[in-house]
């Protein structure tokens, strides 16, 4: 028992002593290594200029190491408060190695970045913060630059991003990541609701300047929309909200819209942002470009400068274009062009949400239309157009303002020209024109027929031309007026009604219309021709008059070709009478009639001789001056009258020679008569013929009767001629003369002259 108590005291005080010494080992500071040369607590050292404080390098722990002379910084802080003292930019790692002689701070390990942060300590990042996670950063306290080439994740208050390699500048505020950027901004009212992505190849965030640029190839894309360039650049306002966007170097937007992909180029593109992000205007500069596919074609637009103008939730308003402005439309044989130098277009709300849709567009400037539809061309010009669209967004109707000009080309046919003060196109739903209405003294000209008119009425569909309003055709030979017109473009058939009024002039009297000297008149309710064939019809109330020629009846045709006019329905036709030279009285046996003693001759007609020819129809040929009625005909002149089933009536340019007798056949040409132009020279009465002369009457098969020596020969069906005395003449045939009492009897016997004298009581 003793020695087991010695043994618990000696060990007792073994143990209580060892227990002294490790306090006393623990309150002693730690042992140094050997390459270690100093360690210390709370390190820190600034970069100052001047009494301004650029940055300042902290960490809670630093040790010196003796050979190399650097250091080990444990939770290390760099905050940057810049030239101006107006940033709290901070690094942050956990441990960096540091070489007082390069003055570099190299950390290894994660790196946390806040650009204008506010102090950490605080606990309340700023709201512009960006914030960058790294590694292997290095920061050098000479530039007060800040770089990495390994991957690097950011966040900022609207999105996320990553890139490879980074270069933070304290002393010009910019952060550069240098490759494979890609930012993802998260959706907001802003966007519609929709994220928003890009990527380029190297991001600059340049604080001090509020400038971002992402350089390219740059890519933003949201939903069906991107936007590529060589460089995009963002200016920021003091709140660092977005406030004007640059894209140049080749850029292009592209998008899917309900109608096709939509394409458009630029030397650059301009945006102008509000202070809360809402889009104002996006311009467009040099060698706009724009395409569109669609169903029925390829839209192509270009020109010089592009300004649109949005409204709220960055909705498209206004479109203004400038400088060589083309527009076109569908592809092929089926295509719509407008040039102009200037162009707005106002858009409105679509049937799908965030895709407007085209209300109107109009020039502010001359422009020039092209049409095309198979093989129909259409070119409008006009000092200004407007158009107007449907829900659909196709084109409805089409204006042209202030002086219009057309050319219309159909296949195969001649070009057609013309103006007016006023167009209005009407448009199908198939993008093809329909209608056009012109206004204010409207012209047209397609060789060389014109027209004129107040209104004119186009339709497609039946290549008709609808004209009213003092409407006028006209070409080298005639000029024609009604109330309304219609013009079948194809066919070349032209209708007429109300006061039709036509005047051929006298350079075309060698065609249908040649019946007496100077303009030829023609008048009805209606008219029908056609352009091609030259065969024109006049109906109602017809009546044609040149010279002292007048032909009046229910319908008047003219075939231009054929020379030939045929007249039908009540015709009455009045022919002037060649100037007679009567013949002298032949020599030879004479017989006085019942032994009476002989008169004075009549003495010859004063004035000119006119025949009043009623027929139900009459034939005219202007080549041989011969026209043919038929029907039953009544003429009737100062020189005396027949009756007939027919009559040919030939007409000469002028009285045939003094003291001749017209052969039978055509006509004689001589000089011009008394009132010039064609006159009756010769007439052929055919067929119960009755012929009446003052108080002589004579009847026979056929009579003929020649102006020159103003005589009737009645032949066939055994003539007889009875006077007042009731005497009567028979014989072969009979010839007796208007300006006197003689008659020349053709009998079997031979030929015999017969004068009666009249002896007043």
């Amino acid at each position: 028992m003793a020695a087991g108590a010695i043994v618990l005291i000696v060990a007792g005080v073994y143990a209580r002593r060892a227990m002294r010494e490790a306090r006393t080992r623990r309150s002693q500071p730690a042992t140094v290594p050997a390459t270690v040369q100093q360690q210390s607590e709370e390190t820190s050292f600034s970069k100052v200029e001047g009494d301004r404080t650029i940055f300042t390098v902290r960490s809670s722990h630093a040790t010196q190491f003796k050979d190399q002379n650097k250091y080990l910084l444990k939770d290390v802080w760099i905050t940057i408060y810049g030239q101006e003292g107006n940033r709290n930019d901070n690094i942050h790692a956990r441990e960096c190695g540091y070489d007082p002689g390069s003055g570099d701070v190299r950390c290894e390990g994660d790196v946390q970045i806040d650009v204008s942060g506010a102090n950490p300590a605080s606990g309340n990042p700023g709201e512009q913060a960006i914030h960058i996670t790294t590694r292997n950063l290095t920061f050098n306290r000479e530039s007060g630059e800040a770089s990495t080439t390994e991957p690097v994740a950011f966040r900022f208050p609207q999105g996320t991003g990553h890139a490879v390699g980074m270069t933070y500048n304290t002393q010009k505020a910019f952060v550069l990541l240098h490759s494979a950027v890609e930012l993802d901004m998260a959706p907001s009212e802003r966007t519609s609701s929709l994220p928003v992505t890009a990527t380029g190849s190297s991001l600059e965030i340049r604080r001090d300047d509020h400038l971002v640029v992402l350089s390219g190839p740059a890519l933003v894309r949201q939903a069906n929309r991107e936007l590529s360039a060589e460089k995009i650049t963002i200016e920021l306002d003091a709140e660092f909200h977005a406030q004007h966007a640059l894209a140049n170097g080749h850029p292009v937007v592209r998008s899917t819209e309900p109608g096709g992909p939509v394409t458009m180029s630029a030397d650059q593109f301009e945006a102008h942002l509000d202070s809360v992000g809402w889009i104002q205007r996006i311009l467009g500069e040099g060698n706009v470009q724009g395409t569109r596919k669609t169903a029925a074609g390829m839209d192509h637009f270009s020109g010089a400068r592009v300004e649109l103008a949005m409204g709220p939730r960055n909705q498209i308003e206004k479109m203004t274009a400038s400088g060589a402005v083309k527009l076109d439309s569908g592809q092929g044989s089926d295509l719509k062009t407008l040039t102009t130098e200037s162009l707005r277009v106002a858009f409105g709300p679509g049937k799908q949400p965030n895709h407007p849709r085209v209300e109107s567009a109009e020039t502010l400037a001359p422009g020039t239309i092209v049409l095309k539809t198979g093989g129909d061309t259409t070119e409008i010009r006009a000092k200004k157009f407007v158009a107007q669209f449907g829900d659909a967004g196709r084109i409805e109707k089409l204006f042209g303002h202030s002086g219009a000009e057309f050319r219309r080309q159909i296949a195969g046919g001649a070009p057609q020209t013309g103006t007016a003060a006023e167009l209005a196109c009407v448009f199908s739903a198939n993008g093809q024109w329909d209608t056009v209405d012109e206004t204010g003294n409207v012209r047209f000209q397609q060789t060389d027929r014109q027209a004129s008119a107040a209104r004119a009425h186009i339709v497609r569909a039946t290549d008709t031309i609808n004209l009213d309003g003092s409407p006028v055709l006209f070409d080298s030979v005639s000029r024609t007026t009604a109330s309304a017109f219609s013009i079948d473009q194809k066919s070349g058939e032209i209708g007429g009604t109300g006061r039709v009024a036509s005047t051929y002039q006298p350079a075309a009297q060698g065609s249908a219309v040649n019946l007496g000297a100077g303009p030829a008149h023609v008048s009805a309710d209606q008219f029908t021709g056609s352009s091609s064939s030259g065969h024109v019809v006049y109906t109602g109330h017809a009546r044609l008059w040149q010279g002292d020629s007048v032909l009046d009846a229910e319908e008047i045709e003219i075939w231009r070709d054929e020379k030939k006019m045929k007249a039908t329905g009540k015709v009455v036709a009045i022919f002037p009478q060649a100037s007679s030279q009567f013949a002298k009285l032949p020599s030879g046996p004479s017989k006085p009639s019942s032994g009476k003693p002989s008169l004075p001759s009549s003495e010859a007609p004063s004035g000119p001789t006119l025949w009043d020819i009623h027929a139900p129809v009459l034939t005219y040929w202007s080549d041989t001056g011969k026209a043919h009625l038929e029907g039953g005909v009544t003429a009737n002149s100062q020189q005396g009258s027949l009756d007939s089933r027919t009559l040919d009536v030939f007409l000469a340019s002028g009285p045939p020679a003094a003291g001749l007798p017209a052969a039978s056949g055509a006509p004689t040409a001589t000089s011009q008569g008394p009132s010039g132009g064609r006159q009756l020279d010769r007439a052929l009465a055919l067929g119960g013929v009755v012929v009446r002369q003052g108080d002589r009457r004579g009847t026979s098969e056929q009579a003929e009767y020649t102006a020159a020596d103003g005589k009737f020969v009645l032949s066939g069906g055994n003539p007889t001629l009875t006077d007042a005395a009731s005497d009567t003449t028979t014989g072969h045939s009979l010839t007796f003369f208007v300006a006197n009492d003689t008659i020349l009897i053709d009998s079997q016997e031979g030929l015999r002259t017969l004068t009666k004298h009249r002896v007043e009581k």
